[in-house]
């Protein structure tokens, strides 16, 4: 059995969905976490001088997508066909995508303005996505984003729109009922919801 250290902030973030993956899976692995007061301490020991890396058996990846796939495809998430595998990938990138778009939203200090940001990112660029997302989702069968059966992609959602809510609120499903039954399935998982209630409290 492969031994496994993740490194990353004591934050959700980019490092969030890999926890998801090994919830999820009920793998031991060593979670070390850093504040992000103490960077500058242990940037210089990573390969890249960035974080997450996740360790297996003393070899280090980097780069929180790829370590995510390789998770998926270790604990049989990935897709149960080359095809699906890449239907999986696409929708991690769109999350991606709007992880990127919100970095200035989770920089700011001003909580009036952090929600107003919030409220402009969810009407421009996340609920639009979401719909048409929805619209793949129902199509699909309505119980989830790839396949028949649960996928990275379903975990990776669950766990972006748990972050989003911090700052969009519950508006996030307004229109989109089928995403929300979703994650509140992937939620209601006992090793996912065993970690989520024992988690440290993080701002994101």
């Amino acid at each position: 059995m492969p031994q496994y250290k993740l490194t990353y902030f004591n934050l959700r973030g980019r490092g969030e969905l890999i926890r998801l993956l090994f919830a999820y899976a009920g793998q031991e692995y060593e979670d070390f976490r850093f504040e992000i007061a103490e960077w500058s301490e242990y940037k210089e020991k990573m390969p890249l001088k960035q974080v997450p890396v996740l360790e297996v058996d003393g070899v280090k990846l980097t780069q929180s997508h790829s370590i995510a796939r390789y998770l998926a495809r270790t604990f049989k998430i990935a897709g149960k066909t080359d095809l699906e595998e890449a239907q999986a990938d696409e929708y991690v990138d769109i999350i991606y995508d709007l992880i990127s778009g919100m970095r200035e939203m989770y920089l700011e200090q001003n909580p009036e303005k952090k929600k107003e940001m919030g409220q402009k990112f969810l009407t421009e660029k996340l609920a639009p996505q979401l719909q048409r997302i929805e619209k793949r989702l129902e199509a699909n069968g309505g119980e989830h984003l790839v396949g028949t059966g649960l996928t990275w992609a379903d975990i990776a959602f669950y766990g972006y729109l748990d972050m989003a809510g911090v700052f969009c609120g519950e508006a996030i499903y307004e229109n989109a009922p089928l995403m929300k039954a979703l994650i509140t399935t992937v939620g209601d998982n006992e090793n996912i919801k065993k970690y989520v209630d024992s988690r440290p409290a993080t701002p994101f």
